[in-house]
């Protein structure tokens, strides 16, 4: 949660814990102006971090991990205090960061070596084409509070292997993580490569000033920032939420995958782009699977077997948000089941029943504790819908494998499991 001073050129933002409240910190906001010295700064420093090579960049980074080894303990407090999540869960994202350090320092040489490529036909034999890598000046990252260490580590730590410089630009909601992160490098001595900007007028100022940007959030938003990067005619990468599913077949091991799927959707309070948002049944079982599923429902507590506390989301408005797409699908005919409704920072654990694909519950994303469980008439019907909108993570419940083989090639989204839930509830990961 957060407060900032309107019409500031010197505005604040209060960073408070969703837990109770307390605040955490206060941080000055970067106005346009500020963004530019930060990045202007940066590319000056850059020459020279990209002089030292890839084996004095590497030696840098596995300072920077040791250092969070051996702050690991106060890191993962921040975390946890800022977004909500509990020590464990917030431990896991700990670990996520530092697998994708030691993934690219130890393999950022063998990446970025030179290459050599064959040019074909008769007149081209005594041609040879190398193929070498050039950095980036500075790269800018927009992310997200969902995952506020992992997110930016698992994009930051491969541009600075490569020899550009970073600058970071967390949510507003969870600055502080990634506050203590620069901390950290900058405590080490290192060159001054990377940093980060917070506030309201941060984001496009870093999407004007940098030479990459990789964006992280809704698609409105990404479509705003891909636009303002094609006028500079820079790199733009999007990394954008979308509406993650599970498809229940006939002949499904009930037990199973109503425990699976609302393990998949509430975990975390459904704070992650993986956690299951829609449920596409097919009818012959959709009553059945319904009653088990809010059984299921009911019982969920906390996920984390040393913690007793279910975790709060990140922000009140976003509770908000979340009750607002809960009340239209009700008014528009769905059914809550169980929950349906949330106050301050939690939202309770809700299933929708009878909900229909043109509600904005199913179109789109909640990033809450709510299960939209829609009737299909047959597995044509729910690979249509699983697609559109796009899911990033896909789980197919159905003890037929021949028929779970011909949906699974048929869905578009990146990751797909068979009667598994993990790939609802592992954090973002792509090395």
């Amino acid at each position: 949660m957060l407060s900032t001073p309107s019409n500031s050129r010197d505005s604040w933002i209060t960073v408070t814990a969703p837990a109770d409240g307390r605040a955490l910190g206060v941080l000055p906001t970067h106005s346009p102006e500020r963004v530019q010295a930060v990045v202007a700064g940066l590319r000056e420093a850059q020459e020279a971090w990209r002089a030292l090579g890839v084996v004095g960049r590497a030696n840098w980074l596995t300072r920077f991990r040791d250092w969070l080894l051996s702050n690991a303990d106060a890191i993962v407090e921040v975390l946890a205090l800022e977004t909500g999540k509990s020590s464990a869960a917030a431990y896991r994202e700990f670990r996520v960061g530092i697998d994708a350090l030691d993934y690219h320092r130890t393999r950022a040489a063998d990446f970025l070596g030179p290459r050599r490529a064959r040019i074909g036909g008769a007149a081209n034999t005594a041609l040879q084409l190398a193929i070498a890598h050039r950095p980036c000046a500075v790269v800018g990252i927009i992310s997200t509070w969902t995952f506020p260490m992992a997110a930016p580590l698992l994009e930051l730590i491969p541009a600075l292997l490569a020899g550009s410089a970073v600058v970071v630009k967390p949510s507003s909601v969870t600055p502080l993580t990634m506050r203590t992160l620069v901390a950290g490098w900058a405590g080490l001595g290192a060159p001054q490569v990377l940093d980060s900007v917070v506030g309201h007028d941060a984001g496009p100022a870093v999407v004007d000033s940098v030479d990459l940007v990789h964006f992280a959030g809704s698609p409105e938003t990404g479509k705003v920032v891909a636009l303002r990067a094609a006028a500079r005619l820079i790199p733009c990468r999007l990394e954008l939420g979308g509406k993650s599913s599970a498809i229940v077949l006939a002949g499904v091991d009930m037990a199973r995958a109503a425990a699976g799927i609302a393990l998949g959707g509430l975990a975390g309070s459904g704070q992650s782009c993986g956690s299951i948002e829609r449920v596409f049944v097919e009818s012959a079982v959709y009553d059945s699977f319904i009653d088990r599923l809010v059984e299921e429902v009911v019982a969920f507590g906390a996920q984390d077997p040393d913690d007793s506390t279910v975790e709060v989301m990140a922000s009140a408005a976003h509770v908000q948000r979340v009750q607002e797409q809960v009340t239209d699908a009700v008014s528009r005919g769905a059914e809550a089941r169980v929950g349906g409704s949330g106050s301050g920072h939690t939202f309770e654990p809700t299933v929708l029943a009878d909900a229909d694909p043109a509600m904005t519950v199913l179109t789109q994303q909640i990033l809450g504790p709510v299960l939209a469980v829609v009737r299909v008439a047959d597995v044509e019907q729910a690979v249509a819908l699983a697609n559109d909108p796009y899911s990033p993570c896909v789980s197919v419940w159905t003890t037929d494998g021949s028929a779970a083989g011909c949906v699974s090639a048929r869905l578009t989204s990146a990751r797909i499991a068979i009667n598994d839930v993990a790939v609802h509830l592992n954090p973002p990961m792509h090395v």
